[in-house]
């Protein structure tokens, strides 16, 4: 397992019970915690073994593979945050039209309140008006 002080010194908060989960090389937790990260987040490495099979290949990986791998899943994060973005657009697109459309209901049932109670006050004002003659 990877140093507790290590993981709670390199890696971000939310990140630390996770990686606790892992065999992780101390001096890959103090010489690429940026990797460490990317790995523990990455979407397309989904079961635990496949993290750890990365996490055990990186003693074996030279500069080239190491920067090749950091380069691959920082992609990645940047297309899900792009993908994430896009449909959190449509999310507030969609919640936008609703709300109008919501509100334009309300509308209208205001509308049909008022001209009620206009209605109702005109026929007692007529009402009034009659009474008010056939007292005369």
């Amino acid at each position: 397992m990877a140093s507790i002080d290590l993981i709670k010194k390199f890696l971000p908060e939310a990140l630390r019970e996770s990686a606790q989960q892992f065999t992780i090389a101390d001096q890959f937790l103090e010489s690429m915690p940026d990797v460490i990260v990317l790995i523990l987040n990455s979407k397309s490495m989904d079961t635990k073994e496949e993290k750890q099979s990365w996490f055990n290949l990186l003693p074996m990986m030279n500069p080239e593979q190491m920067a090749k791998l950091k380069d691959i899943l920082t992609r990645e994060k940047q297309k899900l945050e792009e993908i994430e973005k896009k449909y959190e657009q449509k999310k507030e697109d969609i919640k936008t039209k609703y709300v109008q459309q919501w509100e334009q209901v309300g509308y209208q049932q205001k509308m049909t309140q008022i001209k009620q109670q206009e209605t109702t006050t005109q026929e007692k004002d007529e009402q009034d008006a009659d009474n008010l003659l056939n007292q005369i």
